[in-house]
């Protein structure tokens, strides 16, 4: 199986992980130093890097793939005007706390996510009925703008999981770990055997934090019945890697996104014509009102 070389290091009874003696950029790392685990890939994704040259699906719709550019103009240009942002996001770093720039991201965003809402009866998707798992800290922006709810709104039924993606100082550059925090562990029973909507901005990238969400909750006996994922971009290698990943966990998977890339930089980045920055770092700037860390 594909996650069979993945290891889990975590925490003691009633005691967190401190994860700052493992990291390779301790300065760099923006999530919660403090987890529940730390989810050790090594080597899985590094034949993600790089243009996507694999097998693509001959039809995608029938594996519960769908991406709207494909089919709509309107969606087709908003992935151009988000990598024409991006590009200028990732030229200048300092944008990234240009709030007029950073809204005007989010306002793309909130575009985005209007049109998989207005689209979605076209593929007989259901209507947001599964249960809202947010991946901190953007996941807490798109889970609302996915249901079409005020930035600060109160999700019924919403998990709230910590994740962050990061590598660690004895590990190769290109291997991916990822830190997994749990919000309510008595809570996220009830997305046991159950279905749940995983929203990002980019989902999958390489597909690591979905990943380590997935296997932490697994080692603690909880496993979900289907993921349908909503985002505003994804790409063709981590759709197909996460699929078979997660499909053989026996979890069913459905990719329902505005747009698509194709090639992953050595730091697990879109790059290329559908670039989208840090996504997360852009977002940062809508979390909910008294979000706290």
């Amino acid at each position: 199986m594909i996650f069979d070389k993945v290891t889990i290091k975590s925490g003691d009874y009633e005691k967190k992980l401190n994860v700052y003696p493992y990291l390779r950029d301790p300065k760099g790392f923006y999530g919660d130093l403090l987890v529940d685990h730390l989810v050790k890939f090594k080597d899985i994704f590094i034949p993600l890097i790089g243009k996507y040259r694999g097998v693509w699906f001959k039809n995608p719709e029938k594996k519960g793939i769908f991406i709207l550019e494909n089919y709509y103009y309107e969606a087709k240009h908003l992935m151009e005007r988000i990598n024409k942002l991006a590009q200028k996001i990732v030229g200048s770093a300092v944008l990234y706390d240009d709030k007029k720039v950073c809204s005007e991201y989010f306002q793309l965003a909130e575009e985005g996510y209007r049109l998989l809402k207005k689209y979605q009866s076209d593929f007989s998707l259901t209507d947001l009925k599964e249960i809202p798992v947010s991946l901190e800290r953007a996941g807490l922006v798109t889970t609302r703008l996915a249901l079409g709810l005020d930035k600060d709104a109160k999700v019924h039924n919403e998990i709230r999981v910590v994740t962050k993606r990061t590598h660690l100082k004895e590990e190769p550059a290109n291997y991916l770990t990822a830190t997994v925090k749990w919000r309510d562990e008595v809570g996220l029973k009830k997305i046991n055997h159950q279905p749940v909507m995983m929203a990002d901005f980019v989902n999958p990238a390489s597909g690591a934090s979905t990943a380590a969400f997935i296997l932490a909750a697994k080692k603690i006996g909880i496993v979900p019945s289907a993921i349908y994922h909503r985002s505003i971009s994804a790409t063709k290698q981590g759709i197909v890697f996460m699929k078979k990943a997660l499909e053989e966990l026996g979890i069913k998977t459905y990719f329902y996104t505005v747009g698509c890339a194709n090639e992953l930089n050595s730091s697990y980045y879109l790059i290329g014509d559908r670039a989208v920055g840090d996504a997360g770092h852009i977002l940062r700037h809508f979390l909910p009102k008294g979000y706290q860390q």
